[in-house]
Parts: structure tokens; sequence; C-alpha cells
């Protein structure tokens, strides 16, 4: 345990501030193998789980528990295991509760990563949200892109050798520059074969100019997804609206390239 008064991250209070993970730790012990994490700064990996040490025992027990709890059955019920190729997905989930948990992890691997303060500041609206103090619904933009796992071609051989599992947790910006890039940034959180999209008003902007991003961001990201949105308990995404598993998408993700 981390002793320093200094304030928390998501109440302000100066209280004793705790380990909280990045992930939910009910999600990472779903891993059979110890998973590799990746430093953003450094853009190297190491085996070790992600955390941050700014977050009071008050909120990381109470809020934060509650959604934990939540999101770790839903992942267990529909992100694990990774899905098979030619495989839909259908995905049942309660949005308030979902979008809460994607903001939290988000806000946790900004303040632990490269990405800065615009970022931090961007999400740290969110944390009345987040905590459940608010009912109002956010402005984010949020969509489901399925990744399921792909056969392994030997190009030695000429035959099929094995998968290339969609297996992994990771937390990241994206880099876009269409149309009206610099009122949003987006943010990927990429579990096993669920890859969320969240697109995040800089500032205050019209419907139009938002629509005309939405646009772009599908014509110009092959892995945009499908939008879910506060109507919404239920999604079905057929396997023509699904990708597959391959080595470019993960180098994608790495820091040299976004």
């Amino acid at each position: 345990m981390v002793s320093k008064k200094r304030s928390c991250a998501f109440c302000g209070e100066q209280n004793n501030l705790t380990r909280e993970h990045i992930f939910p730790n009910g999600v990472i012990r779903t891993y059979e193998e110890a998973l590799l994490s990746l430093n953003d700064k450094s853009d190297r990996y190491f085996k070790a789980d992600l955390v941050v040490k700014d977050v009071c025992e008050s909120c990381n027990n109470g809020a934060l528990s509650v959604i934990d709890g939540y999101f770790v059955k839903l992942f267990e019920s529909h992100m694990h295991p990774p899905l098979l190729p030619g495989d839909s997905a259908e995905f049942e989930f309660n949005y308030n509760y979902l979008l809460r948990e994607l903001l939290k992890i988000s806000y946790n691997s900004a303040r632990a990563s490269a990405d800065g303060f615009r970022a931090v500041a961007a999400l740290r609206k969110y944390v009345p949200y987040i905590l459940g103090n608010v009912s109002y619904t956010p402005d984010v933009i949020l969509r489901l892109q399925i990744v399921t796992s792909s056969k392994r071609f030997n190009t030695h051989t000429n035959q099929i050798d094995g998968t290339m599992d969609a297996e992994l947790l990771r937390s990241c910006k994206i880099s876009y520059n269409g149309p009206q890039h610099s009122n949003f940034m987006i943010r990927l959180i990429a579990l096993n074969s669920f890859w969320f999209y969240l697109i995040i008003p800089l500032k205050s902007v019209s419907s139009s100019k938002k629509e005309t991003f939405i646009n772009g961001f599908k014509d110009n990201i092959r892995l945009s997804g499908v939008p879910i949105n506060s109507t919404m308990d239920f999604v079905s995404i057929p396997k023509e609206k699904t990708t597959y598993m391959h080595p470019g998408l993960l180098e994608s993700m790495s820091r040299k390239h976004v």
C-alpha cells in the first residue's frame, strides 16, 4: 500500500492511496499464462500487471469495485475465450456500467502512459459519471469491433500450422487525421476479440461536425466497428462485420505507430 497523502485521482480527497489495476484484477486472472504488459513510454514489454498508485481505498473498494465486479462477469460470459475464425458475436450489456468501466480503464491507462496532460484532462471530466455520482449519459461515442482469431499460414511450407489467437488486453490512443480530427480523441480498449472504440469530444461540437467526423472515421479506419448507444442493451454482429487477428493489428498499437 502507498501511504503518501496525495490526492485521489477520482474523489480528490487526501486519503491513503492504493494500487489500482488498469484492467480489473478479475479479468487479468482469467488468463492461464502471464500476460506481457506494454510500457507506452519505452514501447517495451514487461512481465507485470499494469497499475496506478493514486486511487484511495474508498474509491477502489467502493464505486470502482462495483463496476469492476459487473465487468468481470461480462468478460467471463462474453469475451473469454477469444472468438474463432468465422464466428459471429452476440453481446448483452448494461450500457452505463459498460461505459463507466471503459472510461475508468482509459482514464487509468492515460495517467500511466505517455499520452500526456491533454488525454488525462479529457477523461477526467467523466470521473463523476465513472463513480456513479451523476445520472446523465456522457457525450462519448462508443463503437465495438469484433476481431476473431485467425489461421496461421506458414509461407515456407504453404500449410496452416496453427492459429493466431485474439488474446490480449490493451488500452491505447488511436491516431486519426481525417475530417474534424482536432475536435476528438479516440481511445481503444481491446479485450480479446472485443475491441471498443471510445470517441471523446475535446470541445463542444455541433451535430453536423460530429457526423462529419464519424463518417470520416468509418471511411479511413478499417476497423471502425458498429455503434453502441445508451438505448441499447444487446447487439448482434454477424461474421461479415468482423475482422481477424493479424500481426499488423498488434503493430499498429505500438507507441511508435500511434
